[in-house]
């Protein structure tokens, strides 16, 4: 008779490994909160640019572009995480869902028509009640006129408007 040999089988290698995947999938589960997946989904939504995201979106601490661009594959293919995130998002207050809201990035089809708001005219919010009415498919659900002119005065600011140089 032959002993048995103490080299694990390549099936219980394989479990082991297998074994070893939930601690990495929990691994970022405390870094990523469920704020943050909100707002990552709403800005590539927003934006579809992932770069973009990780450039001008402040999250509740400091993730490198891999991280966001791991993040945001995960919540599309991972079924475990997406579960888990969808839950916890489901958790947050109507309150901290309008804050987040608030704080989605503009996409490029919203700052054209803000761009085209002259430079020299003093628009009142009245201007861009009027642009949101006049343009509903384009600008974010849950974006005000306010919110319109603060980003246009930054536009402005920046010197870009259409009729800027």
């Amino acid at each position: 008779p032959v002993a048995p040999s103490p080299v694990p089988t390549p099936s219980l290698a394989k479990r082991m490994k297998k074994s070893k995947q939930p601690l990495q999938v929990t691994k970022d589960l405390g870094r990523w909160k469920a704020a943050d997946d909100l707002l990552l989904i709403n800005a590539v939504l927003q934006t579809n640019d992932l770069t973009s995201v990780h450039l001008g979106v402040k999250f509740s601490c400091r993730f490198t572009l891999r991280e966001v661009q791991e993040r945001w594959y995960a919540l599309l293919y991972d079924p475990i995480i997406s579960k888990l995130a969808c839950q916890a998002m489901r958790q947050l207050h109507p309150e901290a869902i309008a804050a987040i809201q608030s704080k989605v990035l503009f996409s490029k089809a919203e700052e054209q028509l803000l761009s085209k708001v002259a430079s020299a005219s003093q628009p009142s919010l009245d201007t861009f009640q009027e642009l949101l009415h006049k343009h509903p498919e384009v600008f974010y659900p849950s974006r005000t006129a306010k919110a319109l002119q603060l980003h246009w005065q930054l536009m402005k600011q920046y010197f870009l408007l259409e009729d800027q140089t």
